[in-house]
């Protein structure tokens, strides 16, 4: 209830009452870990703490309490609204913090029954609870985010390697799509370049197979943030050319539409193709192309603007917005001349493609063409 600290060693923290199960002897962190803070003594308004490490503490840094339980809600009132302005303006994609449960995804998924374009939804898991429940959690999901700062804290830092690959094994053969964040270039916030470590955890996390990698500090705060882009281009262009882990070898067949996207791929390496060509509106048969992590660049095509954003977040995708016409052959033919023009491709090339010529949804027709 204080609103001001009543000398420089007291730190006021918001919604402690929401904190139960601390314990005398138990941890709290400072600032993704960087500070940590021992419990001596646990009163009705205050935590008696003495200092493990030092350093300097700025407002609005995250505070964490391993081992105790935090009984807030995952979708806080303001978090609605703030959804709900959102889905006004036209977002994509939507991570929600702190998932634990199945039923935080049924919640969201409420919220956004409604709506014609429905964002994609990645759970992003930051504490042990979440973890134990990840099975349950990925099946309501388009994906998972692997939140390493809060994640790190709450299972442990030497840990979080192992954490981490299991939760793109889970999300990858579950056939969903796969986010690493936190950390992955932090010494670019204050330094031009990264450390070879950091160099080798990227690179660690496109050998898992993830869909994406994403930058925190070091391109909000940081110093060099297009530098930091850049290097992380470099870095994970640089790991595709090795072989993956293949976690996806075991993904889950849930429909016939999985098993043929599977299929193609298979048929990629099989006949030696140059890529795989596919038409899609809805980006349905493009996503489970993408999740069999194809060996060969995928074009996908789709005449939705809000289906090729979503595409961007999938692996191995190149997300092309073409005008479909009524006659199908056109349309391939458009797809081929900007394959042409616009990607230099030249010479006779093999091409699976893949597209829906009677459903707007499914693909329905498989084909080996030349572009000539």
């Amino acid at each position: 209830s204080k609103t001001k600290a009543k000398n420089a060693k007291e730190v006021l923290v918001e919604n402690l009452n929401y904190v139960k199960g601390l314990k005398v002897g138990g941890k709290i962190s400072l600032d993704n870990g960087q500070i940590d803070l021992k419990i001596k003594k646990v009163a009705k308004e205050t935590i008696e703490c003495s200092v493990l490490d030092s350093g300097i503490i700025a407002g609005k840094k995250h505070v964490n309490f391993p081992g105790a339980t935090v009984k807030l809600p995952t979708l806080t009132a303001k978090d609605k609204r703030d959804i709900k302005e959102g889905l006004k303006c036209g977002i994509d994609f939507i991570a929600l913090s702190f998932a634990r449960t199945d039923k935080d995804l049924k919640e969201l998924a409420i919220l956004l029954k409604k709506h014609p374009n429905k964002p994609e939804v990645f759970a992003k898991i930051e504490e042990q609870q979440g973890m134990d429940n990840i099975d349950a959690i990925t099946k309501h999901c388009d994906g998972l985010m692997v939140a390493r700062g809060d994640l790190g804290i709450e299972t442990g830092n030497t840990n979080l390697p192992y954490v981490q690959r299991k939760m793109v094994k889970v999300a990858l053969q579950a056939g969903k799509k796969c986010i690493v964040a936190t950390q992955l270039l932090e010494s670019m916030i204050t330094n031009p370049h990264p450390t070879r470590a950091e160099v080798s955890d990227v690179a660690n996390a496109v050998y898992e197979g993830v869909d994406a990698l994403m930058l925190s500090a070091e391109t909000t705060v940081g110093d060099f943030p297009i530098k930091c882009v850049k290097y992380l281009s470099d870095i994970a262009k640089n790991a595709e050319r090795s072989e993956t882990l293949h976690f996806e070898n075991n993904i889950k067949h849930m429909s016939d539409w999985h098993t043929l996207a599977t299929t193609s791929v298979k048929l990629s390496n099989r006949i030696k193709a140059d890529a795989i060509v596919v038409l899609t509106r809805s980006g349905f048969t493009a996503k489970l192309i993408s999740s069999a992590r194809p060996r060969v660049p995928v074009f996908a095509f789709t005449n939705d603007k809000a289906t090729q954003n979503k595409l961007s977040m999938a692996c191995s995708l190149e997300n092309i917005f073409l005008n479909f016409k009524k006659d199908h052959e056109k349309t391939i033919n458009d797809a081929f001349n900007i394959l042409k023009n616009d990607y230099k491709l030249k010479g006779k090339k093999k091409f699976i493609v893949i597209s829906g010529v009677f459903s707007d949804e499914y693909a329905d027709a498989i084909q080996i063409r030349f572009l000539k």
